[in-house]
C-alpha cells in the first residue's frame, strides 16, 4: 500500500509558496532538534497486523540521556492527516517534523514514541483507535527496559491524532484490548483536533466541506449513531485522565469551537483539563513549533508533563 504524503505537502505550501522562501518558511517555525543516534530506537513493531503495510504499525522511541537519570515520562505522539495519510517518517524539505518532536523532548528529558497506525479506508476507524492504544500499551509494558517510567505515559496528537488520542484516553475499551485502562494515562494533550465532536453541526459540515468525510468513509453523510460512536465528547467522565488542551490562534473557527466544546465537557463532569489559545501559529504550522524551544506550546506541554502528579518517579 502506498505511503500518502499529501498532509506536509500541503504545510509546505503554507508555510511558503515558492521554493525560493522554503527555507526561511521553515526557520520561522522549525529548529533542528539534535540526539545521538545512541539515543535512538527505530521502527519497533508493536502490533503484527496480519496482510498488513508492516510500517504502519511500527514506533520509534526517542530516549532522554543516561545523564537525566532513570524514570522519566514518555509521551506517545499521533500523528494527523485527516485520517487517511500520514506516517511517522513523513519529510518535507529535508525537514523530519515528527522525528524532529520526539528528539527534542527527548533532549529535555521526556522519551518519545513517535507511532504509525493504519489509515482510512484501508481499515475502519475502529482499527485506528486500537492501533494507537496498542502502540500506547506496548510503551506500557516495555518502556522501563529503557529506563524510562511505565507509570508516566502520556498521550498526544494532533488534528485527527488528536481525535484519535482522545478518543482512546477517554473509551475505556481500546485500552481494555490491552488489558490496560485509561488510568494509566498521567495526561493526555490533543492539539489543534478536529472530530471531537461529529454530532456538532458545524464541525460535521466542515468536515465535509473539507472532504475529510468523503476521503475518510467513502460517503456523503454518517448516521447519527456513527456519528456519536466516533466523538470522544461523548466519553468525558468525571475521574477521566487530565488533558491540556491546545488550539493554534489562526486554526479554522471551526476547530477552535471544537476545542473549546471539549473543554466546558470537562467542566460540566468536574474533569481536570486545561485549554490554551496558543497564538501566531496556523494548523499546519503547530506541528513545527511542537519542536521549537521558544515556541509557547513546546514548552506548555514540558510544563504539563514535568509537573504530573502521576508516575514511580514522583511518588
Amino acid at each position: 500500500m502506498p505511503v500518502r504524503r499529501g498532509f506536509l505537502v500541503v504545510l509546505l505550501a503554507l508555510v511558503a509558496p515558492s521554493s525560493g522562501c522554503a527555507a526561511l518558511g521553515i526557520s520561522l517555525y522549525y529548529q533542528d532538534a539534535t540526539l545521538p543516534e545512541a539515543q535512538i530506537v527505530k521502527n519497533i513493531q508493536y502490533y503484527d497486523a496480519s496482510g498488513a503495510d508492516p510500517v504502519l504499525n511500527r514506533l520509534d522511541l526517542f530516549l532522554p540521556a543516561d545523564s537525566m537519570g532513570r524514570n522519566w515520562p514518555t509521551m506517545v505522539f499521533v500523528h494527523g492527516g485527516s485520517w487517511t495519510e500520514g506516517d511517522k517518517d513523513l519529510e518535507v524539505a529535508g525537514v523530519d517534523v515528527y522525528g524532529n518532536i520526539g528528539r527534542f523532548f527527548a533532549s529535555q528529558g521526556i522519551g518519545a514514541a513517535i507511532i504509525s497506525y493504519r489509515l482510512l479506508p484501508e481499515v475502519d476507524w475502529k482499527t485506528q483507535v486500537l492501533d494507537v492504544a496498542r502502540a500506547t500499551a506496548w510503551v506500557h509494558k516495555h518502556i522501563h527496559e529503557y529506563h524510562g517510567d511505565p507509570d508516566a505515559i502520556f498521550l498526544a496528537g494532533h488534528s485527527a491524532g488528536a481525535q484519535i488520542a482522545s478518543r482512546v484516553a477517554l473509551d475505556s475499551a481500546p485500552l481494555k484490548a490491552s488489558g490496560l485502562s485509561p488510568q494509566m494515562l498521567c495526561g493526555v494533550i490533543p492539539i489543534s483536533g478536529a472530530g471531537y465532536d461529529f454530532l456538532d453541526e458545524e464541525m460535521y459540515q466542515f468536515g465535509k466541506d473539507e472532504g475529510a468525510i468523503q476521503a475518510a468513509f467513502h460517503k456523503d453523510d454518517l448516521s447519527r449513531q456513527l456519528r456519536k460512536k466516533l466523538s470522544p465528547i461523548n466519553f468525558v467522565r468525571e475521574g477521566s485522565p487530565p488533558f491540556l488542551i491546545l488550539y493554534a490562534g489562526e486554526d479554522p473557527d471551526e476547530i477552535k469551537h471544537a476545542s473549546q466544546r471539549l473543554e466546558k465537557a470537562f467542566q460540566a463532569v468536574g474533569a481536570r483539563s486545561q485549554l490554551v489559545l496558543v497564538p501566531g501559529v496556523s494548523h499546519k504550522t503547530m506541528i513545527l513549533a511542537l519542536s521549537h524551544p521558544d515556541r509557547m506550546p513546546a514548552n506548555l506541554m514540558m510544563v504539563f508533563m514535568r509537573s504530573s502528579d502521576c508516575g514511580a518517579a514522583r511518588k
